[in-house]
């Protein structure tokens, strides 16, 4: 027979463990799935500048470790398993996730999100093999090469920046002709001598999958319909969640 806690937690970024911090705290015993890789986009993330009470900022793993940190203080059981199934349609709910069965009064869904792709066949083949979604994950494979990324956003600038300690040079393509982020990123951006911005511009196909890796990329410009190819060795995807 299935378990019956009063809240289950599905999901360990920060809306998570807030959730859990605070169940905790009101005597609610919380039972956090984590997933494998818990600790959620802040696991991705470099600096974290607007997160309350760090004057200096702090990078995302070690901001995680604190949430984790507090959560378990106050008496949240976490286990580190995928949920793989929620039934909300009987009371209690029942939440299942590898072996393990537990019914819940109470189930907050805090899963996040997962990162936007272009849409590309060849990114889809190539994910891994120098396409990626995640710099501070695999910027470190791309030391002294030249690296691409797509986007305008905060996501954008922060990988482009991040990369830009690493590559040989990075471009950042953006199919307007400003930057979405906010100004301080911008700046930031715009100001670093590795980083070259190409406007206007979408990415047209990733090449090459039948060599198995990220040889080159095809662009075309959205205004004047003229398209090239650019050699680069990795790509990044940073146009949101």
């Amino acid at each position: 027979m299935a378990t019956t806690r009063k809240v289950v937690i599905i999901g360990s970024g920060p809306a998570g463990f807030t959730a859990a911090i605070y169940a905790a705290r009101a005597n609610l015993a919380p039972l956090m799935f984590t997933g494998f890789q818990w600790g959620g986009q802040l696991m991705l993330t470099t600096l974290v500048e607007n997160y309350p009470g760090f004057v200096d900022g702090i990078d995302g793993p070690p901001l995680v470790e604190h949430l984790k940190g507090q959560a378990k203080r106050f008496g949240t059981e976490m286990v580190g398993d995928d949920v793989t199934e929620v039934d909300l349609g009987r009371r209690p709910f029942r939440v299942t996730a590898g072996d393990t069965t537990v019914e819940a009064l109470t189930v907050i869904i805090a899963t996040g999100a997962s990162a936007k792709l272009i849409g590309l066949a060849s990114e889809s083949k190539l994910m891994g093999r120098g396409v990626s979604t995640c710099a501070t994950c695999d910027g470190f494979f791309f030391k002294d090469q030249n690296i691409m990324v797509v986007g305008g956003g905060d996501s954008a600038m922060e990988e482009a920046l991040y990369l830009s300690r690493l590559g040989r040079q990075v471009q950042v393509v953006h199919r307007r002709d400003a930057l979405r982020a906010s100004k301080i990123m911008q700046e930031r951006a715009l100001k670093n001598p590795k980083i070259e911005f190409i406007w206007d511009t979408a990415v047209d196909e990733v090449l090459d999958p039948d060599k198995g890796k990220v040889t080159s990329v095809r662009l075309k410009n959205l205004k004047s319909g003229v398209v090239w190819e650019t050699p680069v060795d990795g790509l990044f995807v940073a146009i949101g969640h």
